[in-house]
């Protein structure tokens, strides 16, 4: 029986440590579900921003941004406006909006046409030919498409 008795409690002894095992086995499999799930909804955070940032990106790529400036002035009454193009998109027909460039401020003319398109870095130059006692300060609205918008606006303020 003593033989009987060392076997049960070996057996035992055994069962214990399979259940047991089998319990600490379950909440360690818990514990790493747990953390991939985590895992996952910070990477999922992660993706989504990067995303956003590579759309954000894309749209700055094919937006077309303007500046405009009044060059030194050459005599002779022509004062030379140039339009660039410093933005990461193609603007194309650009065109002039709205503009104080009047006889009454003292211009004669101005020359400035449509622009088929304008590469990024790119410049257009149009001229001013005034008259005596010339306004120093004019507004105008470029009106432009670029691939992100159509009919893109922006007022500038020239110092001649």
């Amino acid at each position: 029986m003593e033989a009987n008795t060392i076997s049960y409690i070996a057996l035992s002894i055994s069962a214990v440590t399979a259940i047991s095992g089998f319990f600490v086995f379950l909440r360690y499999d818990r514990r790493l579900k747990k953390q991939a799930r985590e895992l996952n909804e910070k990477l999922e955070i992660i993706y989504d921003s990067q995303i956003r940032k590579i759309e954000q990106e894309k749209t700055i790529q094919d937006t077309a941004t303007f500046l405009v400036k009044s060059l030194p002035y050459n005599g002779l009454g022509k004062h030379t406006i140039r339009i660039s193009n410093i933005g990461k998109g193609k603007a194309t027909n650009i065109r002039l909006g709205k503009n104080t460039f009047t006889n009454s401020n003292g211009i004669a003319s101005c020359n400035f046409q449509t622009i088929n398109g304008l590469e990024p870095k790119g410049n257009a130059d149009f001229a001013l030919i005034t008259l005596s006692g010339v306004k120093q300060n004019f507004t105008m609205t470029l009106i432009w498409n670029d691939k992100k918008n159509e009919d893109n606006s922006k007022d500038f303020s020239i110092n001649l």
